[in-house]
């Protein structure tokens, strides 16, 4: 007959063990997203010492970067919609008259 396993359960680690452990997977990953920002900071043409100096002015710019990103999609989507919408309109109208029920 077998003797019922007992399971230890892992010791709770503490706050400060949990904040400062990093596993290499980890560590490749945030190396990985670092990376990947500053790429993205060079396309936008933002100068890492500039962020540093003038770190408010840094989100202010970056704001105004999204925000005539957003004016550019919406330019965009309102010259597009001008030709879809009514011709949406019109294949719509046009499936329902075919199909009487």
């Amino acid at each position: 007959m077998k003797e019922p396993s007992i399971t230890q359960a892992k010791p709770k680690r503490s706050f400060v063990q949990r904040l400062f452990t990093f596993s290499p997977s980890g560590l490749f990953k945030l190396i990985l997203a670092c990376l990947g920002v500053g790429i993205v900071l060079a396309i936008l043409n933002i100068d890492p010492r500039r962020v540093w100096s003038d770190f408010f002015g840094t989100i202010s710019e970056a704001w105004a970067k999204g925000l005539e990103m957003a004016n550019w999609a919406v330019d965009y989507l309102l010259l597009g919609a001008i030709l879809v919408i009514p011709v949406f309109i019109i294949l719509r109208v046009l499936n329902a008259v075919g199909k009487k029920s």
